[in-house]
This record gives structure tokens, C-alpha cells and sequence, in this order.
């Protein structure tokens, strides 16, 4: 009995002492050689655009902060100058030689943009069913991507009217300060087969706003929309972020369409020139006007693109929640990091009367 005792204590000390372990976790001690990150857009009958910048271990990444200790203060100006640049100056990667091969046969070179912080070439226009492979080459390390940009999709303004109440008038902690609201019925004929899709809605205007020191114009807009129709539900997606509410993606497949057209209702929000919808950046003296109006956009998206915009959005909704499963934002890159995605597009512009 006192050895059968003495056993089980035995086996409890074991099993207490074992359930926790620490280890002591170590980066590579050299750069490895697919440190490259990529993040491309081929939007047809606009433009490819590449950006690359350097891939960092957790506690390897320079974060972005200001700099105050080093900062050059202009009392006469009222501005800092500050000798840090941005995260996105100082990961990005300016030297690298960038090709794009177009249909197995015409290969562009990119060039860097220092204004942009990409790489692109104005010679080249992507187009529907253009197939194209881009690789980013800097030393030892290189990295490569493919798509081919998907057909035009269509989308029909069936009819919408302005509602004088706005029901969202607090979604989400933000305060919206539209008095009314477009309702716009819209139709997709979908073309059949597996196509994605991303529906982009956009309230814009801009206010005259004569100032002590010159006339000016605010731009504004806001690009949050509503709608109950099961189109846009993904039940993945349990908390609200940036305004979108809890349960709702614009990104979406034809699974309820099956190759014909499919109906659904939207609400859009006015923009008015007052915060958080302000684009402060775009109060200039030299911007046009844009009248009150709402852009309504269908993207024609590429299966890879898919993937990884829906990867994004479970990751917001994620990165807050300590219960949720750790997210991988989705990549197509061979030899690194990223993603190369293409569109089309169809769009209109509706005015807000």
C-alpha cells in the first residue's frame, strides 16, 4: 500500500513539474534569403504597381514613431522635422531590380518611384487576360509572383432614392453626421463559373471653406455602406472594425448568383466635410470641387486576391480578440512574402440631390 502511495506522489511531482516548460527562442544569425515582402496590383486599363519592402522577425521591426529626442522644432513655422523616416521609408527596398514578363514574351522593367516608395512602368498598361509574372531581385535574395487579370464584371443601377432620416445615424462608436441617405438597388450579371468579387461604395463631396489665409476646399468621403442582404454576410467576421459592422464583407464569390444576374439593396451615407471622414491632406487650394455624389464600384477579382483581402479582414477582427485562432494573411509569393492581385472594374457615379 505505501509503495502504491508513494508511486502515484511520484507520478504527480512528474507530471506538475512537466506541464510548463520555457524556451528561450533565438532569430536567425544572418539575414536569410527570403526576406523580401511584396505587395502588387495590376488593375486593367490602369496601372502595375509594386511595392516591396523587408521582412522582419517580431523583434527585429524598426516600429514607427516619432522621434522627439531628434526633432528639429521651427518656432517661426510651427512644424517639426524629424530625422526618422516613416515604417514604410525604412523598410522599403529602393534598389532592387524589378521585370514583369507579360504573356511569356514582353518583359518591362520597373522603376522606383521615391514619391510612391513602388516600383512601376508607365509603358505598360495591364489588360483583361493578361498573364503576368513579376520577380524582385536584390542580391541573394529574389522573389516572384504571378496573376492574370480577370474579365470586366458589369453592374446595373436598377434605381435609388434619398431617405431624408439616417438610420445609422451611431454605428459602431462612430458618429456619422449624414442627415440622409442614398438606398440604391443594384443588379450583378454574373458571368458563371467561380468568379470573386469586391464591391466598393464610396459617399464623396467637398465644401468651400474661405479661411483667414485663403479659400479652400474640403474634400470628404465616406466608403462604410449598409445592406441585410445575405450577399455580404460572413459569419467569421464576429466583431465590427473601422465602421463596418460585425458580420459584413464586401468582399464576396457568386456562390448566390450561379452564372445569372442577382438583385440587392444598399445604403450609403452622405459625406459632409466634418470629421472622421475629413481627408485632411486634400484641403488645398488648388483641388476641384467634386459635387455630393456616390461612387459605386464592381471588382472583378483574381481567386489569390480573394484569399487574401478575406485573410485581411479576419485578421482585424482577430488581432483583438484574445480567444480567436492566430490568422495568416495569405500569400502567393514563391521565395518570400506577399501577394501580386489583379482587377477590373465597373463604375458609376451617382449624384447626391
Amino acid at each position: 500500500m505505501k509503495a502504491t502511495y508513494f508511486s502515484l506522489l511520484l507520478m504527480m511531482l512528474v507530471m506538475g513539474s512537466s506541464c510548463e516548460r520555457t524556451i528561450d527562442f533565438e532569430g536567425p544569425k544572418e539575414e536569410t534569403a527570403n526576406d523580401m515582402a511584396i505587395n502588387a496590383l495590376a488593375v486593367a486599363d490602369g496601372q502595375l504597381t509594386v511595392f516591396l519592402n523587408r521582412a522582419y522577425l517580431v523583434d527585429k521591426t524598426p516600429t514607427q514613431y516619432f522621434d522627439y529626442e531628434h526633432a528639429v522644432f521651427a518656432k517661426d513655422e510651427f512644424a517639426y522635422d524629424y530625422s526618422q523616416p516613416n515604417y514604410s521609408q525604412r523598410t522599403a527596398i529602393t534598389n532592387a531590380q524589378v521585370t514583369a514578363v507579360v504573356n511569356g514574351g514582353d518583359e518591362f522593367e520597373l522603376y522606383f518611384d521615391a514619391d510612391g516608395l513602388c516600383f512601376h512602368n508607365k509603358d505598360y498598361v495591364p489588360r483583361v487576360g493578361d498573364h503576368i509574372v513579376v520577380t524582385a531581385t536584390q542580391g541573394q535574395s529574389q522573389v516572384s509572383v504571378e496573376t492574370v487579370v480577370p474579365p470586366t464584371p458589369k453592374i446595373e443601377v436598377v434605381s435609388y432614392e434619398i431617405l431624408d432620416e439616417n438610420p445609422y445615424q451611431e454605428v459602431n462608436g462612430l458618429i456619422n453626421p449624414a442627415d440622409s441617405i442614398m438606398r440604391i438597388t443594384c443588379r450583378i450579371n454574373d458571368a458563371g463559373g467561380n468568379q470573386y468579387y469586391r464591391l466598393r461604395v464610396r459617399s464623396e463631396d467637398t465644401e468651400f471653406a474661405p479661411t483667414w489665409y485663403g479659400n479652400y476646399y474640403w474634400y470628404s468621403m465616406q466608403d462604410v455602406y449598409f445592406s441585410d442582404d445575405e450577399l455580404f454576410v460572413d459569419n467569421r467576421l464576429t466583431a465590427s472594425f473601422g465602421g463596418w459592422p460585425a458580420y459584413f464583407s464586401n468582399v464576396f464569390d457568386n456562390s448566390l448568383m450561379k452564372g445569372s444576374s442577382y438583385t440587392f439593396v444598399i445604403d450609403v451615407l452622405k459625406a459632409h466635410g466634418s470629421l472622421p471622414y475629413i481627408d485632411l491632406s486634400l484641403a488645398m487650394k488648388d483641388l476641384e470641387p467634386i459635387p455630393s455624389r456616390v461612387m459605386l464600384e464592381l471588382q472583378a477579382i483574381t481567386p489569390d486576391f480573394y484569399r487574401y483581402l478575406k485573410s485581411v479582414q479576419l485578421f482585424r477582427v482577430a488581432e483583438n480578440d484574445a480567444f480567436s485562432e492566430p490568422v495568416q494573411i495569405y500569400s502567393n509569393a514563391i521565395g518570400g512574402w506577399g501577394i501580386l492581385g489583379s482587377l477590373s472594374y465597373d463604375r458609376h457615379y451617382i449624384a447626391f440631390e
